[in-house]
Parts: structure tokens; sequence; C-alpha cells
């Protein structure tokens, strides 16, 4: 018998297991794979029942391994463990050679699920996830059994069932995102680990792995990062991302300001320290940068002008 390929050398282990002539290493390794994936334990399952269905071997034609088994130990000069040894690949050869026949190739472990380009991804936990063109998102081995860890790239709006027992991940580059249950968007560009991120409702935690910092995002609140060796830029009111739609009741303009930078990508200076307190009522939607700033001016009873960094209040 030549040399087992991976598939078939498992499939020869899960046999020998549920022959009851596996070794305790043998047995200790099946246990433990049982458990990684519920696949798994079906898998074992239709290989007994298999196997229950073809007993006893000997009695079907050509698979006569009993006969086999003595002929070998009558006619092979080797030693008695080595003969049983080869007794055990003989009874493995023929359940394969049933096993292909009758389609057991079929029972391979599912492959990693995979969603890709634009669509309305529905998850097996009640998840969804309105994916664009350039998203991607692999389901983790195991999803939903301990955790329901995703990883993704792209952009994508998700809408994340409630499990307080099964927190769902979600893994950019060397920044995760974990979340018992909410809505929220994600835009995350690997090759330069550019990412956008805006809580519609709930609450989740964004961590940077390598720098072991995270941040806690409530609703209304987004989060931006330009490259993975930058810090994470936090800012509240924002309702829409993409209609820039900006709701402030009595903010202080410091945190105006901090929004209205991590939303249009510029840097706004406030000259005179006494004015970072001073109370913001407005909103906007879609409006340009000069026509926000003229109308924060305005409000708070300042200037503003264009600097060679930004604009300037004072």
């Amino acid at each position: 018998m030549g040399i087992l390929q991976p598939d078939e050398a498992i499939y020869s282990l899960l046999c020998k297991y549920l022959l009851n002539e596996a070794d305790a290493v043998e047995r200790q390794w099946v246990e433990t794979w049982r458990k990684e994936d519920p696949a798994n334990e079906e898998i074992l399952s239709s290989i007994r029942r298999m196997l229950d269905a073809l007993r006893p071997v000997g009695n079907i034609p050509g698979l006569d391994t009993e006969s086999s088994w003595q002929r070998l130990k009558t006619t092979i000069g080797v030693e008695e463990p080595r003969v049983r040894k080869m007794h055990w690949m003989l009874k493995v050869a023929a359940v394969l050679v049933l096993a292909l026949g009758v389609g057991l190739f079929f029972l391979k472990p599912a492959k990693e699920q995979v969603f890709a380009g634009a669509q309305q991804a529905e998850l097996k936990d009640g998840s969804r996830v309105s994916m664009e063109s350039n998203a991607e998102m692999h389901l983790a081995k195991g999803f939903g059994k301990v955790e329901r860890r995703v990883h993704f790239t792209g952009k994508a709006h998700f809408d994340i069932a409630q499990n307080a027992e099964h927190p769902f991940v979600i893994v950019l580059g060397h920044t995760e995102i974990k979340v018992l249950g909410t809505r929220f968007m994600v835009d995350f560009k690997p090759q330069d680990s550019s990412l956008v991120v805006l809580v519609n409702s709930g609450k989740i935690m964004v961590t940077d792995l390598d720098k072991k910092d995270s941040v806690i995002l409530t609703p209304g609140m987004i989060l931006r990062r330009d490259q993975q060796k930058e810090p994470f830029a936090v800012a509240e009111n924002v309702q829409d991302l993409n209609r820039r739609q900006l709701v402030f009741s009595n903010v202080p303009l410091e945190k105006v300001i901090k929004t209205i930078e991590v939303v249009y990508g510029v840097e706004v200076e406030i000259t005179d320290a006494t004015l970072l307190e001073k109370a913001v009522t407005a909103n906007f939607e879609n409006e340009p940068i000069d026509n926000v700033l003229a109308t924060i001016a305005f409000i708070t009873n300042t200037a503003v002008e264009k600097t060679v960094q930004g604009y300037s209040i004072k």
C-alpha cells in the first residue's frame, strides 16, 4: 500500500479510531479533532454509519480482509507487531476503496466560507452584511462555536445579531472589532491599513493589536486611521458619513472641530484656548467644508481663515 495522501491519512485514522485499533495518542488526536468543528462530528458519524453497513467486510466479494490477513501471517516472514499493522492497513484500504466508491470524498471538511463582491451576505447566526464591490469576508473555522470571527477587507455595513455568549469579531489586518450586537459601517483598505468605522447603534470595541490600544465606540461616533502606524482619531455627532450629516446640540467647539477634522480630513487650529468651550448647536448635511466653518464662525462670533496646513479659527 502506498503512502497515504493527507485526506486519506485522516480518513484512515478515523477508521482506525472507529475500529477500536487506535492507540492512546491517536485517540486523543481524534477526540480533539471532534471538538474543533461540529462538521467534524458529522464526518465521523457518517464514516461510522458506513462501517456499520459494511460489516462484516469479509462478506463483500473482493474485500475479504480476514482471508488476506491469514495469508499474510503464513506467507510473510515478518514479526507479529508488523503483521498486525499490515492487517489494520489492509482493512483501512478496503474501507477507503468502498468509501470512495460511495462518495465519501463529499464528506471532506467544508472549506472556509467566503463572501466577495457587492452582495447582501446572510450569515447563519442571523447577522447581515451589506457588502460593496471591493469587499471580501472570510468566516473563520468554527464560526459560532465559541465566537463569531470573520476576516474582512473593503467596505460594508454590518447588522450583527445579538449573542452575548458568542461575540462577533472582525479581523482587519492588525486591528480587531468586537461587538455583541449592533449596526455599524467598516471601510478597511489593507494596502495601507487605512480604516474608517462609524457606529449607527449599539457599542463596539476597536483594538489595535500591535499597540494594544482599544477604544469604545457608541452611536454617532466615528473612528478614522489613515495608516497602520498612526493612532486612532475618534469623533462624535456623525449621523451619516456618506452624506456628511453632522448634528451638534450644545457641543463644545473643541469637539465640533475634532469631528470636522475626522469627517472632512482637514486640520483646523483654534488659536484662542478660551474658545474651546463655546457651545455650538447646528446641523449639517452635504455641506462644503468652507460653508461648515463659516457657519461655526458665525455661531461662535469668531473668524476663520485658510492656512498652509488647513484652517484657523480665532
